[in-house]
Formats: structure tokens, C-alpha cells, sequence
């Protein structure tokens, strides 16, 4: 069986040579640094705190409870106006007289 908890090779090669990327950026001069990083910071920031427009109207507690109430309301309209069942239709069934019941259809 394999262990799951080892870090693949590939990701330790790729982890490795963005370290020595960034060491090399750091050591020529940190300018080409900057704009990733407050890019990167951004980001980070927007997705823990998002802007209030696009924050959803309620927590997650609300939204049941207005779904909750909006089925009450729709099972008492559908009670309110449901008909009372019918009776047996007065229709009854003649009975033919073809006689062929055992035989097959006929094609064309």
C-alpha cells in the first residue's frame, strides 16, 4: 500500500524551484517582487472579506426560515383550494360483440 501523507515528486521539484526563483528575485533586487505580491495580498483579501455587494442578504439560519415559511404558505393555499374528491362517474361499459378475443390482430 502507498502512504497518502508523502508529498508527491513532482510537487517537491516544482516547490523547490519557485523557492529558488524567489531567493534569485530577492537577491537582484526585490522591485520585480512587488506587484505579485500586493496582487496575491489583494486577492487574499477580497476572498476573506468580500465587499458588502456581493455578500449574500441573510445568513444560512434566514434562508431556511424564509423557505420554510414560503412552503407553509404555498401547502395552506394548495389545501385552501382543493376540491373535494369526486364521486363514480355515472359512465358504465357496453360490452361488444367481436367475439375475438384469442386471435391475433391482423396486419397489413
Amino acid at each position: 500500500m502507498r502512504k497518502r501523507n508523502r508529498m508527491p515528486t513532482w510537487f517537491a521539484v516544482f516547490l523547490a524551484l519557485i523557492a529558488i526563483g524567489i531567493a534569485s528575485s530577492i537577491l537582484n533586487g526585490g522591485q520585480a517582487l512587488i506587484i505579485p505580491v500586493v496582487l496575491v495580498a489583494i486577492v487574499w483579501i477580497l476572498y476573506k472579506f468580500p465587499p458588502n455587494r456581493w455578500a449574500r442578504g441573510g445568513t444560512a439560519r434566514s434562508d431556511y426560515q424564509r423557505a420554510a415559511a414560503q412552503s407553509k404558505k404555498r401547502q395552506q393555499a394548495k389545501d385552501a383550494g382543493a376540491k373535494p374528491r369526486r364521486g363514480p362517474s355515472p359512465f358504465r361499459v357496453i360490452e361488444g360483440s367481436k367475439g375475438r378475443d384469442d386471435e391475433p390482430p391482423t396486419y397489413h
